[in-house]
């Protein structure tokens, strides 16, 4: 009942109202201060992001910097190693521990004639020729571990090349130590194989020149009273003395002792080559004709031809050459030739240059090829009764000779010569008859007669 007798005034509602929006007001107040201080919080943090991700990109910027420096100065020192490892004389070959190859430089290639790129990434063992022996190599180091220091090992390549090297190999090792392959340094050693055969060559004959020097000391001075004796004695004689005979025979015998003293002393000789660049065609063709012409008393009983090789690439060869000694070892075949076979000599004399393929599979037991060399082969051929079962190697040694008073050392001083070149020279029995002495000269690959040739037979004959 009271309250229905409750009154209400307008001013009741007004006020009521107003205090509701003072209250929404407040509210909204706060709300659009609570919301300017995340605004703030948020500006704020986001400037700290902004200056943090300044610093880290800075930071991020600076790394970039470095890194661009340290891969630009590893780049650089790999550019540098590769171009010393290129530049090397000496073949290089790197395998990990699975027996892979990692490098390879140009040298290795050169010497092997494997193309540089094409080992890299693939297993040693199918790449690379195995040589003798068999464990100096890289693989076998990064197998046992053991390494080697200049060992002489020989390579056969698939095109007959031999090669004569000396390897060394290392283990290879990772930051810690561990092995992690092995790495063989490998380098030619054919011509330096060649000068130790001459020098211990030199070294024999210097010996061989002592004791013939003693020998004709001690030989020649009684051999001068003898013969002294015997010539005074034949002046005594009567001329139709039977003793006459005798007295020959002593000087005859005391002239050939003379003889092969002297050949002796020539034989043991060491004589300085003086070389030159000679058409080596022209210079068989001037010989054979100043053998001839020299032994006018062969003209009619003997015949040299010179025969024309039916390779185009021999027709003119430069061959370097002492011209003088030379002639005289054609000029002792020449001579031989003649006494072997007497009236009717024919001899034939052809020279060719060998391809470095076919020259390594004949005469690689022979010579020390060096890798831009093969081999000028000179035959001279007669149509005697040929050599004596056997006796085709015996010829070349000193005082062995198949002729009554023959001294023996011709055609030892013949092989001298030939090995004082760089060659050789052997004999052998022709197919049907007569006898076939080859001589042997290396030659560089791509030498060819130049206007610098000469024929030193028409210079000082």
């Amino acid at each position: 009942m009271e309250r229905k007798n409750q009154r209400h005034t307008p001013s009741d509602g007004v006020l009521e109202a107003a205090g509701t929006s003072s209250e929404k007001l407040a509210q909204f107040t706060d709300s659009y201060a609570s919301f300017n201080r995340v605004i703030n919080s948020l500006q704020r943090q986001y400037l700290k992001l902004k200056e943090e991700y300044a610093a880290v990109n800075e930071r991020l910027a600076e790394t970039n910097r470095h890194l661009m420096a340290v891969s630009a100065e590893n780049l650089a020192v790999t550019k540098i190693l590769n171009n010393i490892l290129g530049s090397l004389a000496a073949g290089v070959i790197a395998v990990d521990q699975n027996g892979i190859i990692t490098h390879f430089n140009r040298a290795a290639a050169t010497l092997l004639g494997i193309p540089v790129e094409e080992p890299v990434g693939k297993p040693y063992r199918e790449i690379i020729p195995v040589g003798s022996p068999p464990d100096a190599n890289a693989l076998r180091t990064a197998e046992s571990g053991r390494e080697l220091e200049a060992v002489d090992k020989t390579v056969d390549l698939v095109d007959g090349t031999r090669l004569r090297l000396s390897v060394s190999t290392r283990v290879l090792r990772d930051d810690d130590g561990r092995p992690a392959g092995a790495v063989e340094v490998f380098h030619d050693v054919t011509k330096v194989k060649r000068l130790e055969q001459e020098l211990a060559r030199l070294n024999t004959l210097a010996a061989l020149g002592e004791m013939a020097a003693t020998i004709a000391h001690q030989v020649r001075n009684p051999l001068a009273g003898i013969g002294g004796f015997a010539a005074l004695l034949r002046r005594d004689l009567a001329p139709d003395d039977p003793r006459q005979k005798t007295v020959r025979k002593i000087i005859d015998g005391v002239e050939s002792l003379n003889r092969t003293i002297t050949a002796l002393l020539n034989y043991t000789r060491s004589d300085e080559l003086n070389c030159e660049e000679t058409d080596f065609q022209a210079f068989l063709r001037a010989t054979c004709e100043r053998f001839l012409y020299e032994r006018d008393d062969l003209v009619g009983r003997m015949k040299i031809v010179v025969e024309t090789p039916p390779d185009p690439d021999s027709a003119h060869l430069a061959v370097t050459i002492d011209p003088t000694l030379m002639r005289q070892v054609l000029f002792n075949l020449f001579t031989n030739a003649f006494e072997a076979c007497g009236e009717g000599t024919v001899v034939t004399v052809v020279a060719r240059r060998l391809p470095r393929q076919k020259a390594m599979r004949l005469y690689a037991d022979r010579l020390l090829l060096g890798l831009d060399e093969t081999v000028v082969e000179t035959v001279v051929a007669d149509n005697g009764p040929g050599i004596p079962e056997g006796q085709c190697e015996q010829l070349f040694s000193p005082f062995v000779t198949t002729r009554p008073g023959g001294t023996g050392l011709g055609l030892a001083v013949a092989r001298k010569v030939m090995q004082a070149h760089g060659g050789d020279i052997y004999a052998e029995n022709r197919e049907y008859s007569g006898a076939r002495f080859v001589l042997l000269l290396p030659v560089k690959i791509d030498q060819r007669t130049s206007r610098k040739a000469v024929v030193p037979g028409e210079r000082d004959s």
